[in-house]
């Protein structure tokens, strides 16, 4: 007589099989959504320090807030918001601190923040 699997066995056999293959779709799903989230956020991350180096670039900034949003292919669609605040300190003068904030997606924020001097 010959030995085989029932179809009982073998239906179980493919449930659990099933089951397994979906734990192991759904953990590279989020694995990709993570991936996503990181790429997004350096983004983000170069865009503010872009925007550092304009400030920079451009010599002893004016205090005030400006917004906008880029239009360069890379950073498209990011919106961003610049403070310059005079920083008061005793014996020091002429000292900026400059707020950089970028928003992107789902309204996710990243703030980078530095001293300017005129000197």
């Amino acid at each position: 007589m010959y030995e085989a699997f029932t179809l009982v066995e073998v239906l179980i056999t493919l449930t659990i099989l099933s089951v397994a293959l979906l734990a192991i779709f759904r953990g590279n799903v989020g694995n990709l959504r993570s991936a996503k989230q990181v790429s997004d956020m350096a983004v983000a991350v170069m865009a503010a320090e872009s925007l550092i180096k304009d400030v920079l670039h451009e010599g002893f900034p004016q205090s005030g807030t400006t917004e906008g949003t880029f239009e360069e292919d890379y950073f498209r669609g990011i919106k961003w918001k610049k403070v310059v605040e005079s920083l008061d300190l005793p014996f020091v003068t002429d000292l900026k601190i400059v707020t950089v904030e970028v928003q992107w997606g789902n309204g996710e924020t990243y703030a980078l923040e530095t001293i300017v001097s005129r000197y």
